[in-house]
């Protein structure tokens, strides 16, 4: 397995030469200390099944910004060892590469008559790399805003819960007064480094320089 080491984020080209990261992060964490109070307040009485060690969630191409995956990369990078590194990296980069057409399509305008890339991605499904074996979220602290709404928020659609089915069925039947995940997208759109949206595997093979690296 190749060794992959620890980054410096400032230096890296998903950040602009202008921006100060940090602020950046700052601003990004006050929205997410706002939104875990909106859900905890919203799904206080709902008993959601969403545990720890469960990973439901965590098979599917769930969509991130630049900000958030420098967040969370740079809070991974603080926490856990080389060896645990460079494996993360190396499971991304092999979902990049087995995925690399559909991922790569995403920083493309959406197909002709739609709205986003849903459609493209909807059999885009892989075992997220920041996946422990265990079922733990590796990065379960700094994790993106839509992981964070996952299960316990609607989607665009009047109705459409955004939860797996397992939260869907557990709350079936059920009245219920939730976030709606479009609402707080929007006000992560305000934050810099917002433009694009993709998933991990494609912002650490980018980081990585993965196309430099033998197949």
């Amino acid at each position: 397995m190749t060794d992959f080491d620890k980054i410096e984020l400032t230096e890296c080209a998903l950040v602009p030469a202008d921006f100060s990261l940090q602020s950046g992060f700052t601003a990004l964490a006050q929205l997410y200390r706002e939104l875990d109070a909106a859900l905890a307040r919203t799904t206080a009485t709902l008993d959601l099944p969403c545990k720890a060690g469960c990973d439901a969630c965590c098979h599917q191409s769930v969509f991130l910004t630049p900000l958030e995956f420098l967040a969370a990369w740079d809070w991974l990078q603080s926490e856990v060892s080389q060896s645990e590194l460079s494996a993360i990296v190396t499971k991304a980069i092999r979902i990049y590469r087995l995925n690399e057409a559909v991922i790569n399509r995403l920083d493309l305008p959406a197909p002709d008559g739609e709205a986003d890339h849903f459609s493209l991605v909807e059999n885009l499904a892989f075992r997220c790399p920041l996946l422990a074996e265990d079922g733990r979220c590796m990065v379960h602290p700094a994790r993106e805003l839509y992981a964070r709404l996952f299960g316990g928020s609607w989607e665009r659609r009047p109705g459409a819960l955004y939860a797996c089915h397992i939260v869907s069925e557990h709350l079936a039947d059920k009245e219920l007064s939730l976030l709606v995940s479009k609402d707080w997208a929007q006000k992560l759109n305000a934050l810099p480094l917002t433009h694009r949206r993709t998933v991990y595997p494609a912002y650490i093979a980018e980081l990585y320089g993965v196309k430099t690296l033998p197949a």
